[in-house]
């Protein structure tokens, strides 16, 4: 049997996991849709087997907020900078978002 590994610090995946949890299958399918991906690989992502690139993370944070109006406000918010390492550490999006930057 293998072993499992966690590639990601475990704070990185926290609101994509949340996220994950939240939302319905459907919705979950509607979010990969949304950034081109698949549902198998948001999981990959809310596991820590996957980090998102700032690209990727970019489109999961608008896609979540969008979503969120849609369907209401129990699905939460995740941000790029809970997604990609680059986004936690980059200046611009510290300023942009505020204390929001650097709630993982």
């Amino acid at each position: 049997m293998r072993a499992s590994l966690n590639l990601t610090d475990s704070t990185m995946n926290k609101y994509m996991k949340e996220w994950m949890q939240a939302a319905s299958a459907s919705e979950q399918e509607e979010l990969a849709r949304r950034i081109g991906s698949s549902r198998n690989y948001l999981y990959h992502l809310a596991g820590g087997f996957r980090s998102a690139s700032p690209e990727l993370a970019r489109l999961i944070e608008l896609s979540t907020y969008d979503m969120r109006r849609e369907f209401g406000e129990r699905l939460p918010l995740v941000f790029r900078t809970d997604l990609a390492p680059a986004c936690a550490s980059c200046d611009f999006a510290k300023k942009c978002l505020g204390k929001t930057a650097t709630r993982s």
